[in-house]
């Protein structure tokens, strides 16, 4: 139990997208990756735009399947 003037923080998971790297190699935009993988834009926009604290299952497992990669391959998994 923390205790006054204990600078002790419960760090958080964050997950940060390789997405961007992906579409680069494969020379694609967010709305050709958009149209192509089934995943809103506004959503791949999110991936590109750093941290998240959860991950939508759905998108994943779309984006996981257009680039023929695993879960690994689309995200760093952090705690900070």
């Amino acid at each position: 139990m923390p205790t006054k003037g204990d600078n002790h923080k419960q760090k958080e998971l964050y997950f940060y997208s390789n997405v961007e790297t992906l579409m680069s190699q494969k020379g694609l935009s967010i709305a050709q990756l958009s149209e192509q993988a089934g995943v809103a834009q506004s959503t791949i926009r999110s991936l590109i735009r750093g941290r998240l604290k959860r991950l939508d299952s759905v998108s994943t497992g779309k984006l996981a399947q257009f680039f023929d990669c695993q879960l690994d391959d689309l995200y760093v998994m952090k705690w900070e």
